[in-house]
């Protein structure tokens, strides 16, 4: 007989009240569990490259990307 069987044995000659507080008891753990990813094989370079590669280097600065946005912004509400 698996553990599970007789678990559910158990829980057949227990009140209902009882049967209640296990499975929120269990509902809890279950929430606790963390599942585990996989590790990723790719190197540091490729990691970065991935994040930077988001915009291209223009050349421009900081200031001219940010100016750019905003009057795209306004421009775009007229």
């Amino acid at each position: 007989m698996s553990t599970l069987e007789k678990t559910i044995d158990l829980l057949y000659a227990l009140p209902e009240n009882q049967v209640e507080a296990i499975y929120s008891f269990v509902q809890f753990l279950s929430s606790q569990q963390k599942t585990e990813k996989p590790a990723v094989n790719e190197s540091l370079d490729d990691i970065f490259k991935n994040i930077v590669g988001v915009l291209p280097d223009t050349g421009r600065t900081l200031e001219e990307y940010r100016e750019e946005r905003i009057r795209g912004k306004y421009e775009a509400a007229d």
